[in-house]
């Protein structure tokens, strides 16, 4: 049945109707260059031909298998481009492409524009990889990183087409083309790539903590996606249940996320933000579950187990709370917001490159190939004489405003800002939230406890194999007195006893040791809680007019600056339009067709036509230009008079001196974390010493684990061989006594029996290669050592070996 967390979405493919290529393109062949020339493009046309032939007639079946298809399509797309001029006007080839809309295949467009059938094709290749994800099995790891492979390869076409050759379709654009629309079908492989990540992750059994954070970015995404429904352009288009979905998706992973991060919580062993969060997460959990019936009621069934799986933990945190811990649940706005981690980007096509296509070689004329390239040269140089004094004026106002500390004075004006933490404090305040400030060494703490409980236990297993070895040599001491001549357990487990308590003693010293680092912890919990720089603005004086102003009004000052202000910011705004203007103009800038039907006559005037359409963009280029360093050296009075109102200079050295407080928690915090990674300097690692040491010693513990159980083990086998030789001297002792006679010579211990006919037996000892001929004793180290291989061979030693009383 499927369900709301595994039910992913694909894209429809566009569809298209037979059309003719070669004869039109041959006309025109023939009509400007020769009948011998139209000869020679024969083969490639036919070819070309049935290439677009065979996308219509696959439309019938899977189009899993037509990606390699389009894509050699659309190279040759790309060839026919640069020689032959597809339009209506005259003396161009006319060719209609028609294509279904993707969403609403009713709706038909056609269009004598190549750049049509380049963007319906590039929108079916990127459709195809989403097919090709959805019929990936992602129960399996292998499987998942392949569909987030290919969600993000599709993301990356969807951008690519968006950027190239939807913007040279022709208007009334089909919605499916839409710059909306594509950048929603982006975003959605997008998230449905994160939301892969995310299943990963718990396939790998990552910590809640980091699962929760997945899962935050995949319902952002997802969010992102179901707003861009709501716009003008899209949103009667597509169905209703693509919009359901969508914000189904985006609430569902809001509620993972709460719930991941309600299990990290539990570990860290903070029950009430836990329960504040499952009671959130409960309540957006309805929501959920009304969207999903939305989609079907198959999906709004399937999150029956997680609303369980919910409702039991949140009843059972809060009778540990009532029972228990007694603390305080907060509001849910109190409890820190899970912060999104996105593991997954566009991945643009490396395919589409045409170079290698020898297609129509020779056929467009010098004269034309030279003009256009002059022509494309001339664009570039006005695009990038435009671009540049576009970017100029915006570092010009980024350094201005870096120099005059804006806009941080003002926002320290209007409140509480961190531009009232000294850079140097602010900076290390910073790099101690980007590795997780104290929860970070609580993480240490929490995969350090795992490890210790595990070593325990190995050594909690070493110390059962030896006692029970001794204890059944013990008894077999007991059971037959003189005539058991093994040496003894404590003789030979010496060393192993020794390497037992040498472990145990440095156990004890480390959880010492980490008793004093979970006491400073707890000592200054709150105080690490607040290295956040809100928190430390909060600590240091706020910046306000003095009572009495001897200079400028502060009021006409903060007025005049916060006006020149959102004027720079407005200009900032118009530039990014400008330059999508530019570079829009630009792409819908295709001569060629012109250059073809004019020949070589006249192409200066041509050009002199052509570019007057890119005035009007200068102009407006040169205006924004200008104003913006007229506004810049506006701020840049302004700012020196509202340090000089207000005192900054002052304030700065002020702040400074209130800001000890916080260093010292800064200092206290880096010997917590030293203690942990002694060794390492702070912020360079995030693994520390106390987890490297847990995780040397506990694989040192596993060593020592499996060479007892190795000792024990042979021990086991040579006490068996040793009583069934006893007991059957036992047996033998009274028939020669009968006879008169006396019991067999007792052979040495560990010597090797001499078989029946007076022949050696050769078969190999314990330890020894096959072919060996004696037994021997093992020392401690000797019966540990190649456990694996002794025991394959023990067969051979119990054959050939016995003792004697």
């Amino acid at each position: 049945m499927p369900s709301a967390s595994s039910v992913l979405l694909a894209i429809h493919v566009k569809r298209t109707d037979n059309v003719e290529l070669k004869n039109p393109i041959l006309s025109y062949i023939r009509e400007t260059y020769s009948d011998r020339e139209a000869e020679d493009a024969v083969d490639d046309l036919v070819a070309i031909q049935t290439l677009r032939n065979e996308l219509v007639t696959s439309q019938a079946g899977s189009q899993l298998t037509a990606k390699d298809s389009y894509i050699k399509y659309y190279k040759c797309l790309t060839s026919i481009e640069t020689r032959f001029p597809i339009s209506n006007e005259k003396g161009n080839v006319r060719i209609s492409f028609p294509w279904t809309d993707a969403f609403r295949p009713s709706k038909k467009t056609s269009q004598s524009n190549i750049h049509y059938e380049k963007a319906a094709v590039l929108f079916n290749v990127a459709a195809v990889i989403s097919q090709q994800a959805l019929q990936v099995d992602r129960a399996t790891a292998d499987g998942i990183k392949e569909a987030c492979k290919l969600f993000q390869e599709a993301a990356g076409m969807f951008g690519h087409l968006k950027e190239s050759e939807a913007a040279k379709v022709d208007n009334p654009r089909p919605v499916d083309l839409s710059p909306e629309c594509l950048s929603m079908m982006e975003k959605l492989m997008m998230a449905q790539a994160q939301e892969c990540v995310y299943h990963k992750a718990v396939m790998d059994k990552k910590s809640p903590g980091t699962l929760a954070r997945l899962a935050k970015q995949a319902g952002n995404m997802y969010g992102e996606v179901s707003a861009i429904f709501n716009q003008p352009v899209v949103v009667q288009h597509f169905e209703r249940s693509w919009v359901a979905h969508t914000k189904m998706k985006a609430s569902l992973y809001d509620v993972n996320a709460l719930m991941d991060q309600a299990k990290q919580y539990n570990s860290d062993t903070k029950i009430a933000f836990e329960i504040a969060t499952l009671s959130e997460a409960f309540v957006r959990m309805q929501s959920v579950k009304a969207l999903a019936k939305a989609v079907s009621s198959e999906m709004a069934d399937s999150l029956k187990s997680q609303e369980e799986v919910l409702t039991l933990a949140l009843t059972k945190a809060q009778k540990d709370n009532n029972t228990v811990y007694l603390e305080r649940v907060p509001a849910f706005a109190d409890v820190p917001a899970v912060q999104p981690a996105i593991l997954v980007k566009a991945a643009p096509p490396t395919n589409l490159d045409a170079s290698s296509e020898n297609l129509f070689s020779g056929l467009i004329p010098d004269s034309s190939a030279k003009a256009l390239s002059k022509y494309t040269d001339m664009v570039d140089s006005i695009s990038r004489e435009q671009l540049t004094a576009l970017a100029d004026a915006t570092d010009a106002a980024r350094i201005t405003l870096k120099q005059a500390e804006l806009p941080d004075l003002l926002e320290a004006l209007d409140g509480v800002s961190s531009a009232s933490v000294p850079e140097g404090l602010l900076r290390e305040i910073e790099e101690v939230g980007s590795i997780g400030g104290p929860q970070h060494l609580q993480e240490i703490l929490t995969e350090m406890g795992e490890l210790r409980r595990h070593v325990e236990g190995d050594l909690s297993a070493c110390q059962a194999a030896l006692d029970e070895e001794a204890q059944a040599d013990a008894g077999a001491r007991a059971q037959y007195g003189d005539e058991w001549r093994m040496p003894t357990s404590a003789t030979l487990a010496k060393h192993y006893w020794e390497k037992l308590h040498s472990y145990r003693s440095t156990m004890a010293q480390a959880g010492e040791s980490d008793g004093k680092v979970i006491q400073r912890l707890r000592d200054h919990e709150a105080l690490f809680a607040a290295l956040t720089p809100d928190a430390a603005a909060n600590q240091l004086p706020r910046l306000q007019a003095p009572l009495v102003s001897t200079g400028a009004d502060p009021a006409v000052v903060v007025a005049s600056l916060r006006r020149n202000m959102e004027g720079l910011s407005q200009l900032s705004n118009d530039r990014a339009g400008l330059e999508d203007r530019l570079k829009e103009l630009k792409a819908r800038d295709n001569i060629l067709p012109k250059l073809m039907a004019a020949g070589s006559a006249n192409t200066d005037a041509l050009f002199e036509r052509e570019l007057k359409k890119y005035d009007a963009l200068k102009a407006d280029v040169a205006a924004n230009v200008g104003r913006n360093a007229e506004l810049l050296a506006a701020i840049s009075r302004d700012a020196q008079a509202f340090k000089a109102v207000f005192e900054v200079p002052a304030w700065r050295a002020a702040c400074e001196g209130a800001a000890g407080g916080i260093k010292t928690t800064l200092k206290t915090y880096k010997e917590v974390l030293d203690h942990l990674s002694e060794g390492l300097r702070f912020y360079m690692s995030l693994q520390s010493e106390g987890l490297r040491f847990y995780m040397s010693l506990q694989e040192a513990v596993k060593q020592h684990q499996q060479q007892c159980s190795d000792y024990a083990y042979t021990r086991a086998l040579q006490r068996d061989d040793m009583r069934q030789d006893l007991d059957r001297r036992r047996r033998e002792a009274p028939a020669y006594m009968s006879y008169g006679g006396a019991p067999p010579p007792a052979n040495p211990p560990y010597q090797q029996q001499q078989p029946y006919g007076g022949q050696q037996q050769q078969q190999p000892a314990y330890g020894k290669a096959a072919g060996a001929s004696a037994c021997r004793t093992f020392s401690a180290g000797e019966a540990a050592a190649d456990g694996a291989a002794q025991r394959n061979k023990i067969g051979w030693f119990t054959s050939s070996c016995s003792w004697a009383p």
